[in-house]
């Protein structure tokens, strides 16, 4: 698991809880199970996340294994973590990127999308909100390693994803700037299902809510709902409320992953 060890997180984790509560911790444990009332506007704070979850992850390999996956699936994947980042910094080295830094997935949390498509050998895939595609490559990277599956990424901006353009499993829809939830609507429509999902869009509550609420009766059994910036607004953790799922959140440099199971 030599790997996953640099995938540990506690300093950054550490960095924002001190910032948003003055404390430390390792793995933080709520006893209560009780759900945090739904709410809308501002951050959630720590009591949310961890009134929701229980657990705030601050490794990949303790993320991966709250959403089930075991030991020998995470030792097959770990085994394959150096070579597909050595390719993202190699396809990221030969593209000029053309959206702020910032709006990409984290290294921990693009490892972490990559396991995901791994171990849960999609057929399709959706994400939303694509930029220069850094998740789009681990996705697609995990959809080639399997064989097989169809990535379907949509952004208002017909430029994005210049780290896939061109790949023979992505299929990409550039949605209307002044609609584009119709956009979306209508495409994920024409699906019959989705066992992966990845909200990387615009991060505002109700965009962030129609979304997840969208693709959630797409999801097969078993599938994953995952958002990247689950801490800018409130809207997972009240949509996991509404659904009556336990999510599960990581820690990453900067912001917050998180995921519900189908």
């Amino acid at each position: 698991m030599s790997n996953f060890a640099i995938m540990a997180l506690g300093k950054s984790a550490n960095r924002y809880l001190r910032k948003l509560t003055g404390f430390e911790l390792r793995r933080c444990q709520v006893g209560s199970s009780r759900r945090p009332p739904p709410s809308v506007g501002g951050a959630p704070s720590i009591r949310d996340l961890t009134g929701a979850s229980g657990h705030l992850e601050v490794t990949a390999v303790d993320f991966l294994k709250a959403l089930g996956w075991g030991e020998d699936d995470l030792q097959m994947v770990s085994d394959e973590l150096d070579e597909v980042s050595a390719r993202l910094s190699d396809a990221s080295a030969k593209q000029k990127p053309l959206f702020p830094n910032e709006w990409g997935v984290e290294e921990i949390t693009g490892l972490t999308v990559y396991a995901i498509t791994r171990l849960l050998r999609p057929t399709t895939v959706v994400e939303t909100g694509v930029a220069d595609g850094r998740s789009s490559f681990m996705i697609l990277a995990g959809l080639e390693k399997n064989g097989g599956g169809t990535l379907h990424s949509f952004d208002i901006r017909p430029y994005a994803g210049s780290l896939v353009r061109g790949h023979e499993q992505w299929k990409f829809t550039v949605g209307d700037a002044r609609e584009p939830q119709r956009t979306f609507s209508e495409a994920l429509a024409q699906m019959d299902s989705v066992e992966f999902f990845l909200h990387d869009s615009n991060h505002s509550y109700d965009n962030q809510m129609f979304e997840y609420e969208r693709v959630w009766p797409k999801l097969r059994p078993g599938g994953v709902l995952a958002s990247d910036d689950v801490d800018v607004s409130k809207a997972f953790v009240d949509f996991a409320a509404k659904i009556e799922r336990r999510p599960h959140f990581l820690f990453d440099r900067r912001k917050v992953f998180g995921a519900v199971l189908a």
